[in-house]
């Protein structure tokens, strides 16, 4: 028989952890009669420290949430200032926890029992630092009030008051950060390591600024259900962002020119990186120098622009003067310059804006040739160190884009082809088998006998009824032509969204007709003297239609603004950008 092994001994201090266990519960419940038994019964369970964490039974209880307040006030109600102080493992007071967990509640009941408990610090940071980066407003604005400036450490100031306004920024909190640079101004011409300036941890927010976040579908549905109340809210954050970021950039300005250049470089190429269009035209409104400026690869504004495929930023050269050519003019350290960087292939999540490979690829071709515009001509040969000039590095880039634009839209137009030639072999067959039969006379169609009072239905049958059968006809010819296409690099620019956008418009025309051709069939046949026959077959029609409208309009507005609209690619204003 197997010995068993014997039962390691718990140390002493998992002992002496599992006899408070009651009061643990006691607290995490709010259980006030419990503890209240428990402390009377061990005095010194109020400082005990309970848990592995070394965290009291205050700690425990300020955690859970407002719900247990009543219990928190009876507890700081017997304890002393001081008790109100001590620290968990990790050197956090009780209105660490409070902050961190947003128990505002809590937070006002031990700053009051200790006033001192905001300006105790913990590994650096203050309670005001943790509620800023668990993102709780409502605590950073009362921390803000009850924590001293005029005692260390200082808040306020040097690395502690760099560390809040980042922590304030990231947590989007705009009017708590305009308030912090105006009352300490020096704020912003720090920074700290591992963030940079406040004014690049701004830049790193593109979707608080009105260029980089345009209300999507979801977005505006929500607004339409709050009777405007999001949008509101959204417009109150893009201008408090560019009010932030305008008066960061004030701040940084009252330093010497080299500084200053330091510090507002990473914020304009970061901008430049992501789409944000206000802070590079503050910056280069402010600091014009700062146009000419590069990264360590020698890329400039507007070849940032073109290499994460920033339209909105690369718009700006189009309000340019003629420094223009000379700003599209930078080689970088392998040669390439602003040609070569629109041909390569940009990131999956900017290429996915567009939908279905073939449009991605009408985009990149738009894309390099609205840049071919700007460049100078002697760039459009140019190689780079790899002796390659910007067609060439275009055409090796897109190859698999090409390959799976060429399935995308073969694949659909098969599947629209079948569509198609389903409509038109029933409405050729409508249009041959007349509803009701004809006279055995003279041949005439029954329901067009003018006693019968049908005429203008049967009318409308006609009428649609051929308009389905060629609109049907013209969409199977639009997408043969797509199918027996050569699919060149060139024909995705215009030629093949051209095909596809007229093929399925005609599909959609020769759908709706067919609807309304066999709505009035079904009239005719069922619904005389009957109207509301009418009104519910109309309304079973309307089905099929709208499912199309909502499944596949947005992708055929889409191709009709990209093939015939005026594009993305244009002078969005008339004010002077340098």
């Amino acid at each position: 028989m197997m010995s068993r092994k014997p039962r390691r001994r718990a140390d002493k201090k998992s002992t002496e952890l599992i006899s408070y266990l009651p009061l643990y519960k006691a607290a995490l419940e709010g259980q006030w009669k419990e503890a209240r038994t428990f402390i009377d019964e061990n005095p010194e369970a109020f400082t005990t420290k309970i848990t592995i964490a070394s965290e009291t039974a205050l700690h425990i209880a300020v955690g859970t949430g407002k719900d247990i307040i009543p219990f928190v006030e009876k507890m700081v109600r017997k304890m002393s200032p001081e008790e109100l102080a001590l620290t968990d493992q990790n050197g956090d007071t009780v209105l660490f926890v409070a902050a961190m967990v947003g128990n505002l509640d809590a937070a006002k009941l031990l700053v009051n029992k200790n006033p001192n408990l905001p300006n105790t610090s913990s590994k650096s940071d203050l309670p005001i630092h943790r509620a800023a980066q668990y993102g709780h407003k409502p605590m950073v604005q009362y921390l803000l009030q009850v924590t001293r400036s005029d005692i260390e450490p200082i808040p306020f100031s040097g690395e502690s008051g760099v560390k809040l306004l980042i922590n304030v920024i990231i947590a989007e909190f705009y009017d708590i950060a305009l308030e912090l640079v105006e009352m300490y101004p020096d704020l912003a011409t720090l920074e700290l390591q591992g963030f940079g300036s406040p004014l690049k941890v701004l830049a790193e927010k593109p979707a608080t600024f009105p260029s980089g976040s345009p209300l999507n579908k979801w977005q505006k549905f929500l607004n339409f259900l709050s009777f405007g109340k999001f949008k509101r809210a959204t417009k109150l954050m893009h201008r408090q962002s560019v009010e932030l970021a305008k008066l960061l950039r004030m701040e940084i300005m009252e330093l010497d020119d080299a500084k200053a250049h330091s510090l507002l470089q990473p914020p304009l190429h970061l901008a430049a990186n992501l789409g944000v269009c206000e802070i590079i035209e503050d910056i280069v409104e402010a600091f014009p120098p700062a146009i000419w400026s590069s990264n360590e690869e020698n890329h400039n504004v507007f070849q940032l622009a073109v290499t994460h495929s920033r339209e909105n930023v690369f718009n700006l050269i189009f309000q340019m003067s003629e420094y223009r050519h000379l700003v599209t003019r930078y080689i970088d350290s392998q040669g390439n310059n602003i040609l070569h960087l629109a041909g390569r292939l940009p990131s999956s999540d900017r290429l996915n804006l567009v939908s279905g490979a073939a449009l991605q690829m009408q985009r990149e071709l738009q894309w390099f040739k609205a840049v071919e515009q700007v460049a100078h001509h002697a760039l459009k040969t140019a190689k780079n160190i790899d002796g390659k000039n910007p067609a060439v590095v275009f055409t090796e880039s897109h190859q698999n884009l090409v390959k799976e634009g060429e399935k995308w839209l073969k694949d659909t137009a098969t599947s629209c082809t079948v569509a198609a030639a389903l409509i038109a072999t029933v409405v050729f067959a409508a249009a041959i088998t007349i509803p009701g039969g004809n006279d055995q006379n003279d041949g005439t169609p029954l329901f067009f006998k003018p006693q019968q009072h049908v005429e203008k239905a049967f009318a409308v049958f006609g009428v649609f009824d051929a308009v389905s059968l060629f609109s049907s006809v013209a969409s199977i010819l639009m997408f043969l032509s797509i199918l027996t296409s050569r699919y060149s690099e060139a024909d995705f620019h215009f030629a093949l969204p051209n095909l596809l956008t007229i093929g399925l418009t005609m599909l959609f025309v020769s759908i709706t007709s067919m609807m309304i051709a066999f709505s009035s069939a079904l009239y005719l046949v069922f619904g005389q003297g009957k109207p509301w026959r009418l009104f519910l077959v109309v309304g079973l029609a309307m089905l099929p239609v709208s499912l199309f409208i909502i499944l596949q309009l947005p992708l055929l507005k889409e191709m009709a603004y990209a093939t015939y609209g005026r594009g993305i690619f244009r002078k969005k204003s008339s004010r002077r950008f340098h």
